[in-house]
């Protein structure tokens, strides 16, 4: 009789671990922040033009533009802009990302988000094949940024004024 009640409890000491470690990944599982969108109208000839524009601006801001660019779908995924630090939670990466939506000729809105993830790896923070991302709140700021270059570049009515 032993060994049947020594199964048992193996049985549901197992089910018992099983469900706790079931509960611990869904439920300690970091959860994705809510996407911060910046939304502004644009104009622009062409969508060549405003994919070249925003591949620009996301140099001038620091993003490495990679093969994240669709033109066909006019949206732009930039790389990771990757910045590590010596102590555990300081390092930081940032992925921007540009989409447009076309109303009329030569009328876009486009809606820009800078996604940012923290390292929260203690033994070697400064390592990035150890790196633990962690996602935060978007970087509204930096998206901002990014709206601006992508507005001054495209910006055709600029008055120059000369001198008598």
């Amino acid at each position: 009789m032993i060994p049947l009640f020594t199964a048992r409890t193996r049985f549901l000491a197992g089910a018992a671990l099983a469900c706790l470690v079931l509960g611990c990944l869904v439920g300690c599982k970091a959860s994705e922040p809510e996407p911060k969108w910046i939304r502004k109208s644009v104009e622009a000839e062409n969508d060549r033009l405003l994919i070249d524009v925003t591949a620009l601006a996301l140099q001038k801001s620091g993003f490495p533009v990679g093969a994240g660019i669709d033109p066909g779908n006019l949206t732009v995924l930039s790389g990771w802009h990757t910045s590590l630090a010596p102590f555990r939670g300081e390092g930081w990466r940032e992925q921007c990302e540009v989409r447009y939506a076309k109303h009329a000729p030569r009328h876009y809105e486009v809606s820009i988000r800078v996604r940012r993830d923290k390292n929260d790896d203690l033994v070697h923070p400064l390592d990035i094949t150890y790196a633990q991302w962690l996602p935060q709140e978007d970087d509204v700021d930096r998206s901002r940024a990014v709206m601006q270059h992508i507005r001054s570049l495209l910006e055709t009515d600029v008055k120059v004024e000369e001198k008598p």
